[in-house]
C-alpha cells in the first residue's frame, strides 16, 4: 500500500493486514521484535506507574510485558481486529484496558505518568503527528514519562520514517517535555547484528 501524503494510513488497511495474517509484524516469531520489546522494558524508568496508556498495542505482545510496570494500563490500537487478539491474550490481566481508537481524532481525556508510543507515529501525516504530539503532552502528568520506539528506514506503507516522528517530539518541546536521550544508553546491551540501530528511542519526561 502506497499511502497518501494527505491523510493518515487508515485503520481499514490494519483491518486488512490481520486478517491477511494475524501476526503480521512477526511480533510473535522475529528475533528482531523480541529483542526490542526486552530492551524496551529494561529502558523505561524503574517505578511501578499508576496509570500507562498505551498507543498502537497491536496483538498485545507488547502489552504483557507493560501490564506488570502499571497498576492500570489503557491499550488502544487502531484495528479491532488486532484488538480481539490482544484481548484474549492479555485476559488474565484485569489492570488493562482495551480500545479501539484512531489517533489522534480520539484521544483519552485521562492523565497518565506513562505514555508508551510505538510504531504508529510514521503512519500519521505531520499534522496529525503535531496533533498527537499536543495531546500527548496535554494528557501526561507533570514527572510522568513519555518513551517513543520507531522503526528508522522508510518503508513503502510509512508516510514518514521513525527519524522524523521522534525528532518532532524534540523540537520546540522544551516548556513541555524534557528530553532524556536514549535510554539504551544507559543498559548494558550486546547487540552483534546491529538490530538496536534499526530503531529509534526516545525517553521524555513531563515538565
Amino acid at each position: 500500500m502506497k499511502p497518501s501524503e494527505q491523510e493518515s494510513v487508515p485503520s481499514s488497511f490494519f483491518d486488512e493486514t490481520y486478517r491477511g495474517n494475524p501476526d503480521p509484524w512477526r511480533y510473535t516469531s522475529s528475533f528482531y521484535e523480541t529483542s526490542k520489546f526486552r530492551t524496551t522494558i529494561r529502558c523505561l524508568p524503574k517505578v511501578q506507574f499508576k496509570n500507562g496508556f498505551e498507543i498502537g498495542c497491536a496483538i498485545g505482545i507488547l502489552t504483557q510485558k507493560l501490564a506488570k510496570k502499571c497498576d492500570r494500563l489503557l491499550s488502544v490500537d487502531y484495528s479491532e481486529v488486532g484488538l480481539e487478539e490482544a484481548r484474549k491474550r492479555c485476559a488474565a490481566l484485569p489492570q488493562v484496558r482495551f480500545e479501539q481508537m484512531q489517533i489522534p481524532q480520539q484521544f483519552p481525556t485521562e492523565k497518565f505518568d506513562l505514555i508508551f508510543f510505538s510504531e504508529v507515529g510514521y503512519y500519521l501525516t505531520r499534522p496529525d503527528l503535531l496533533i498527537t504530539k499536543q495531546k500527548i503532552i496535554d494528557q501526561l502528568l507533570p514527572g510522568g514519562y513519555l518513551l517513543m520506539v520507531h522503526f528508522r528506514p522508510q518503508v513503502e506503507s510509512f508516510i514518514l520514517n521513525g527519524d522524523i516522528v521522534n525528532d518532532a517530539f524534540i523540537q520546540d518541546s522544551t516548556q513541555s517535555l524534557k528530553h532524556l536521550g536514549d535510554p539504551r544508553k544507559k543498559i548494558v546491551m550486546v547487540d552483534l547484528l546491529g538490530h538496536h540501530k534499526r530503531y529509534r528511542m526516545d525517553l521524555f519526561q513531563r515538565l
